[in-house]
């Protein structure tokens, strides 16, 4: 009974910390769904550097995971745009968004959430010259197949973005909609940060791996990949690492690889960057997350 009273105790606390940022996030992200038109994408978007940098400011403000813009990017890819393009949009959209940014700033804190914005454009930016290089130079490597008509994403992962959108919208059903599709994910995000919190002892990972050690930044970014997280998911399972004693550095690096590997996204962005290009962009994101984290902690 101690622990379920503490369980009860700790995610009632936690959630009434950050449940006015989750609403104030989700408000945000029904506003820009509302004002934020797919049209402009397709218009601005065709190729090179600049085209790279718009797809992955875009990325960053449009709500939803990566699975609600997988169409959006399918449709860029349709239209001409190059895989630079693509790549960028696609890495910047799970990384940041007004939702994941207000609750990380709430949680851990501004640092944490300006590192978070500054890492998805940057890492935007970085793979998506990765790919237009490839793309250029080495085209038959990747074997990018012919774009397909676009398909309803159905992967539970928060999807109400991937749907048509012929009707206009209107911003309290959205509002509505953010909240059911997200709000389960919030919760379980919850609950789990505080079961590992009453669980294991306050020193249990600085004890075993330690706090900012290079076994510390390994298993942190190894523990992320596999445990992909909705939307928000992972910020209070940030919070409970460190709690439990892991560094800033590899909190950001887990905060980093735990949204970065969706499986259901890697096995839809076959259709768009090849089966080698997937292997290229989830190598690539498992460096990304461990240097990333490197250079926060050195900066914390």
């Amino acid at each position: 009974m101690d622990y379920v009273y503490s369980f009860a105790r700790e995610f009632l606390k936690l959630t009434w910390l950050v449940l006015p940022y989750f609403l104030g996030g989700a408000a945000v992200g029904a506003a820009l769904d509302v004002f934020v038109k797919p049209e402009f994408a397709l218009k601005h978007l065709r190729g090179g550097w600049l085209s790279m940098a718009k797809a992955s400011v875009l990325g960053m403000v449009l709500p939803g995971c990566s699975c609600a813009t997988m169409p959006m990017a399918d449709g860029l890819r349709r239209k001409g745009a190059d895989l630079g393009t693509v790549t960028s949009f696609l890495l910047a959209s799970p990384l940041a968004s007004p939702q994941t940014l207000v609750l990380t700033f709430a949680v851990l804190g501004w640092k944490f959430a300006a590192a978070r914005a500054l890492a998805a454009f940057a890492g935007a930016m970085m793979i998506g010259g990765i790919f237009l290089r490839l793309e250029r130079a080495c085209p038959d490597f990747l074997a990018v197949p012919a774009p397909e008509p676009v398909k309803k994403c159905r992967s539970g992962c928060g999807c109400s973005g991937a749907e048509d959108e012929e009707s206009p919208k209107r911003f309290w059903p959205i509002f509505v909609d953010i909240l059911k599709d997200l709000g389960k994910y919030f919760a379980l995000g919850m609950a789990i940060a505080s079961l590992l919190t009453v669980l294991l002892p306050p020193d249990f990972i600085a004890r075993h791996i330690g706090s900012s050690g290079p076994l510390a930044y390994v298993s942190a970014v190894l523990l992320g990949v596999p445990l992909y997280v909705c939307e928000g998911e992972e910020i209070p399972l940030t919070l409970s690492l460190m709690k439990l004693g892991l560094g800033p550095g590899p909190a950001f690096a887990f905060l980093l690889g735990s949204v970065g590997t969706c499986i259901p996204t890697l096995v839809m962005s076959q259709k768009l960057i090849g089966r080698r290009g997937v292997l290229v962009y989830a190598v690539w994101w498992l460096a990304f997350a461990f240097g990333a984290g490197l250079l926060f902690g050195l900066s914390a």
